[in-house]
């Protein structure tokens, strides 16, 4: 049986949910605001769960990847890009896999997730590589643990 969320993991992680936000708001960029905001909303709901996603929340999170898929497609700079489309990648196995990732999952998505860690590493403006460190945040510990898992 998977590991679900403790109520301690699911405390720590609404700290980066909170960096994110507090960042968000102050984004200009109508687009990028967007995008940020649907994934916000993707750990909103990832992190409210105590169990396998619902098929109310699958179809709810698909709709909300599917917003950011669209939004994605209009990115122009190449690195911003890759960090999205990694994302993207990251949020399609966490709900194919009903939010439980395995350890077959994991491994699968470990490559992705270190692509998504060189590219964050680069990001010279500030208010920019704090979102991507938190989001970078709440993605290791869904990976961590899956890999716990089972």
């Amino acid at each position: 049986v998977p590991a679900l969320a403790t109520s301690q993991q699911v405390r720590a992680s609404r700290a980066p949910i909170d960096v994110m936000k507090a960042n968000v708001v102050l984004k200009e960029n109508v687009a990028e605001k967007e995008r940020w905001s649907a994934n916000i909303e993707l750990w909103q709901i990832e992190l409210a769960r105590t169990g396998p996603i619902a098929k109310t929340e699958h179809d709810r999170m698909s709709a909300v990847l599917e917003r950011i898929r669209y939004n994605v497609g209009r990115i122009h700079n190449a690195p911003e890009k890759e960090r999205w489309d990694a994302n993207i990648q990251l949020w399609t196995a966490m709900i194919d896999d009903q939010g439980v990732l395995s350890k077959a999952s994991v491994a699968k998505l470990t490559p992705l997730f270190d692509t998504l860690k060189t590219n964050i590493a680069v990001i010279t403006i500030a208010t920019e590589r704090e979102r991507w460190d938190a989001n970078r945040e709440l993605w290791q510990t869904m990976l961590s643990r899956g890999a716990a898992a089972f």
